[in-house]
C-alpha cells in the first residue's frame, strides 16, 4: 500500500541485529539472592546450540520422524583481562564452577532489544539458564591474550519466551552498577591527578564512576525536543 504524503505515523527503519550486542552475565550459587547479575568477563564470539532428539521409523515410501528430549548448549569465547574493571574476578569464578561441580545461573542478554516497556521503564530482552561447565580450555598462544573457550551445558531447557510468546526482560536494577550497556567500560574519565604509579609499582586510578560526570553546558541534549520552521509568506511581501 502506498504511504500517503500526510502519513506521518513512525516506522522502523530496516538494520540488522548484531551479534556484538549478545552478551552473557552469570552469578556464582554462592553469591546472596540480593546480588545482581555480572558481566562475564570480555567477550570474543559466542554461540549457541538447540538440538533435540531425533527419532526415525522407515517404511516403505517414506521416513516418520519425531523429536524427543533437548539439549541446549551456550558458547562464550571469554578473553583474561586485569584492571578492567570488572567487579568479579571470571577466571576464578570460572575455575570454582568447574572444579566443584557447580550449577551456575547464566543470562544471556540481547542489547539489539533495548526499549522502554509500556511503564516507561528501560527493558532488554533476556534467556535464563542454569548451567554446568564439563571442559575448562585455557588458550595461551604466542603474542594473544589468555582465553577460555567455554561450553556451558545446559540443565534442563533454557526460559526465553513465556508460554504466550512474550520475552522475558532485565532492567538495569538486576546489573551491576553501570553495567546496563552492551559496552564493558574498562575505565572512566580520568584527570591527571587521579592516575599514577601505586605501592607495587602499577598503573592505578582513582577516578569514580563517570556515568553522568559531563559539563551539560558544553552541548545541546541529545533527546531536546525541536520545533520545524514554516514556508508561509511573510506579510510584509
Amino acid at each position: 500500500m502506498p504511504v500517503l504524503a500526510n502519513d506521518n505515523s513512525q516506522k522502523p527503519i530496516v538494520e540488522a541485529r548484531s551479534s556484538d550486542k549478545v552478551m552473557y552475565y552469570y552469578k556464582l550459587p554462592t553469591e546472596p539472592v540480593t546480588n545482581p547479575c555480572h558481566v562475564l568477563g570480555t567477550q570474543g564470539a559466542t554461540s549457541g546450540t538447540n538440538t533435540a532428539t531425533l527419532g526415525s521409523t522407515p517404511t516403505k515410501q517414506f521416513n516418520i520422524k519425531d523429536t524427543g528430549s533437548k539439549n541446549q548448549q551456550r558458547v562464550v569465547n571469554v578473553v583474561m583481562t586485569k584492571g578492567d574493571g570488572f567487579k568479579t574476578d571470571v577466571a576464578r569464578d570460572l575455575y570454582m564452577v568447574w572444579q566443584n561441580g557447580w550449577t551456575m545461573p547464566l543470562w544471556r542478554v540481547d542489547w539489539n532489544t533495548l526499549r522502554k516497556n509500556a511503564s516507561g521503564k528501560q527493558v532488554v530482552d533476556a534467556e535464563f539458564a542454569l548451567v554446568k561447565i564439563s571442559a575448562l580450555p585455557e588458550t595461551e598462544a604466542l603474542n594473544t591474550a589468555i582465553a577460555q573457550n567455554v561450553t556451558f551445558e545446559v540443565t534442563g531447557e533454557t526460559r526465553r519466551y513465556d508460554d504466550n510468546g512474550n520475552p522475558f526482560t532485565l532492567s538495569a536494577e538486576d546489573f551491576d552498577e553501570g553495567m546496563f550497556t552492551a559496552v564493558a567500560k574498562y575505565y572512566n574519565f580520568t584527570k591527571p591527578g587521579q592516575i599514577g604509579s601505586g605501592e607495587n609499582g602499577g598503573l592505578v586510578s582513582t577516578a569514580t564512576d563517570d556515568s553522568k560526570a559531563g559539563d551539560a553546558s558544553g552541548t545541546v541534549p541529545m533527546s531536546q525536543k525541536l520545533t520545524a520552521g514554516s514556508d508561509s509568506a511573510s506579510s510584509n511581501q
